[in-house]
């Protein structure tokens, strides 16, 4: 009997060791899905359409990205988008879930608008109608394509035609807009392959954009770089004038302190202006001759280790020539000779 209960004892604790450590190991493999362990919460949202909305695009509350468009599959009649929240926003019960367009471009967001009482609880689904799904203009070219090549132009202009026949008893004024209601029918009739041809080029135009759109986007996001860098320079532009006014408000004050000795040196600057200007002629004069005089005096300094100069009434010549004589080693004049007189 004891062994028995012994042998029911561990195969209870086995089994029970199975299943946590079957626990375990589901509960790491899907980590990242524990509410208390995962920075986001999922959510899901039904729509009757998916309105071009992919996987990865953006999550918008109140504007600001909180989340990415994690799956997107077909839940029998809608559309099931699951999402990924984050930034700390908390859902009321009424909160409202629709697609919108993001850019001129067609790029898709999904905006949610938190309202009501309660807390949408992480894994709760925001239902049909609290959705709505966006429609495109692609689409409406298409439909209005398909509606206006079913409309039999022959007989509007016919049905046109008896209507104004009817009431040709009718007053003036409603006698003649019918009868530009008819020739507005006519006209359409006269232009129906023009119609047809200007909503076929539309719808091709249309999808051309849908192929370049990547393109487009980029396009835009250069363009709004490059102006991003305008202000940027505008800032640093403005930044400048504002240090160069204060600058300029620096030197006049310097200015005001300082006038008192400012001003005497100014005047005599303006003397020695003034005195330069009045002998402009003369010192232009100067440094006109001054060429030539170098020029003749570089040639006799040139001509050996001495030269000759002469200036003029520096001394008188009958005093200092014995003495120049002598210096260059010429013989000295004879003495006059005295006259004698006779006894």
């Amino acid at each position: 009997m004891t062994r028995n209960n012994e042998t029911r004892n561990v195969f209870r604790a086995g089994l029970l060791g199975t299943v946590l450590i079957g626990l375990v190991v589901l509960a790491t493999l899907n980590i990242g899905a524990l509410p208390f362990l995962s920075n986001n919460s999922g959510y899901r949202a039904l729509f009757t359409d998916s309105g071009g909305l992919h996987t990865g695009d953006v999550v918008e509350v109140a504007g600001v990205d909180c989340g990415t468009v994690r799956h997107i599959a077909i839940d029998h009649a809608a559309v099931a988008v699951d999402f990924d929240l984050g930034c700390g926003v908390r859902l009321g019960g009424d909160t409202s879930a629709r697609i919108v367009t993001a850019t001129v471009l067609g790029a898709r967001h999904l905006r949610l608008q938190p309202s009501g009482r309660g807390i949408l609880r992480p894994g709760s689904t925001i239902g049909l109608d609290h959705t709505t799904s966006p429609y495109n203009l692609n689409d409406a070219l298409t439909d209005l394509n398909d509606t206006a090549g079913n409309i039999d132009t022959a007989q509007l202009s016919k049905a046109m035609q008896v209507l104004a026949g009817t009431l040709q008893q009718t007053p003036a004024d409603l006698r003649a807009a019918v009868d530009g209601v008819g020739r507005l029918s006519a006209t359409i009739a006269e232009r129906d392959q023009q119609l047809r041809d200007l909503l076929e080029h539309a719808g091709r135009v249309t999808t051309v954009l849908a192929q370049r759109s990547g393109q487009l986007d980029t396009l835009v996001i250069d363009a709004n770089t490059v102006l991003g860098e305008l202000q940027s320079r505008r800032d640093a532009v403005a930044t400048l004038f504002g240090n160069v006014s204060k600058l300029a408000t620096q030197l006049s004050g310097l200015v005001r302190d300082n006038q008192a000795q400012l001003g005497p040196t100014l005047d005599k600057v303006n003397a020695v202006l003034a005195v330069l200007s009045k002998n402009n002629a003369n010192i232009s004069t100067a440094i006109a001759r001054l060429g030539p005089y170098m020029t003749e005096l570089g040639e006799a300094v040139a001509s050996g280790p001495f030269f000759n100069s002469y200036i003029q009434n520096l001394i008188p010549g009958q005093l200092i020539a014995p003495y120049v004589d002598a210096a260059l080693g010429a013989p000295a004049p004879a003495a006059p000779a005295i006259p004698q007189g006779g006894r």
